[in-house]
């Protein structure tokens, strides 16, 4: 029950209207956008709903939520000096970091996952786009959710942190080969994606499905146990 609490305690603090709202209208635009590609004559449905899936939904708007609400699940509180109450409680210090990725991930699979999931449906209306976009979907919204939730917790300034990592890192340096994309969510995401729906070319595409499946959710745990551990260091004096 004091998890319970705790949760929801942190997710009353990341779901302001502001946040939300912002997320429903770029959700709305991303399904607008593939109601009319829908309405061209597309000559691949498949290569328009896995670009729309991995440009709009896995480039955009997953990573970003997961920023923008994981960095503040432990961020704000630190910033605002409220996580001294939360510190101070009477629970282990891992039940913080599962709680605030529990909020993460509420927030992050609704507002940007299923979006994603609809908006490739909408374009390509098959069983194997189905199962990529829900699989490519929530690993890549699980994952980043964890990576942000950490980097909330160990720097200031973490939303800027966030986005030079998202634009650096996940989108140019990841590119550079295989050994660089084996620690990007985003080439692992893309990779299963591609795999489901008949290897589709498209850039990152790096993996092998059980392996692209297996990576992203053993870094997220390694994530997870790092900001668990560093509870344990963290001093509120």
């Amino acid at each position: 029950m004091k998890l319970v609490s705790l949760y929801l305690t942190l997710l009353r603090g990341i779901s302001s209207r502001a946040r939300v709202l912002g997320f429903v209208v770029v959700a709305a635009i991303e399904i607008v956008i593939a109601i009319l590609l829908l309405g061209q004559d597309l000559s691949d449905p498949t290569v328009a709903a896995v670009q729309i899936v991995d440009k709009f939904g896995m480039t955009l708007i997953i990573p970003l939520a997961a920023l923008v609400f994981g960095t503040a699940a432990l961020g704000d509180p630190i910033e605002d000096g409220t996580y001294v109450y939360l510190w101070l409680r009477p629970i282990g210090r891992w039940q913080l970091t599962v709680a605030a990725y529990l909020a993460t991930v509420t927030m992050v699979l609704p507002l940007a996952v299923a979006p994603t999931i609809v908006s490739g449906v909408v374009v390509d209306p098959t069983f194997d786009m189905l199962t990529g976009a829900i699989v490519s979907s929530l690993l890549a919204g699980f994952a980043y959710s964890a990576v942000f939730v950490l980097l909330g917790q160990v720097t200031q300034r973490s939303l800027i942190w966030g986005v030079a990592y998202l634009l650096i890192f996940e989108q140019f340096i990841a590119r550079g080969g295989k050994g660089l994309g084996f620690i990007s969510v985003h080439s692992h995401a893309v990779s299963i994606l591609s795999k489901s729906v008949g290897d589709v070319d498209i850039a990152l595409d790096y993996f092998s499905r059980p392996v692209a499946f297996v990576v992203p959710i053993v870094f997220a745990l390694g994530w997870l146990v790092w900001s668990a551990a560093h509870q344990n260091r963290m001093s509120v004096a």
